[in-house]
């Protein structure tokens, strides 16, 4: 009796261990063709993929912020005001009916 439960306890261990190398060649062959699909489609439309670009911008503004041109860009994202900008306002409520009437709603 021991011997053939030993035999069975081989067999399904190589089955077990051949159906989990299957699944992960299946998940290479897969990956593998994905990149080869990126790639391809990059090259006939001329355009980066978007991992290649989205990676790129993360470096750039890694290495902004490395030298501390955060505040001092212009363009986009974060700019110090100068102090002649700023305007300083008195907040008052605004009542729902003058508020309607002041702008047209077809723009």
């Amino acid at each position: 009796m021991n011997f053939v439960s030993a035999i069975f306890r081989t067999a399904l261990k190589l089955v077990l261990i051949a159906a989990a190398a299957v699944f992960a060649l299946s998940l290479i062959v897969v990956a593998l063709l994905s990149v080869v699909w990126v790639l391809l489609k990059a090259l006939l439309t001329g355009r980066k993929p978007a991992f290649v670009t989205t990676f790129q911008r993360f470096n750039q503004a890694r290495q902004q912020f490395k030298r501390g041109d955060w505040a001092t860009r212009s363009g986009r994202g974060f700019v110090r005001p100068a102090s002649d900008d700023v305007v300083d306002v008195q907040a008052h409520e605004v009542q729902a009916q003058k508020a309607r009437g002041a702008l047209p709603l077809d723009h």
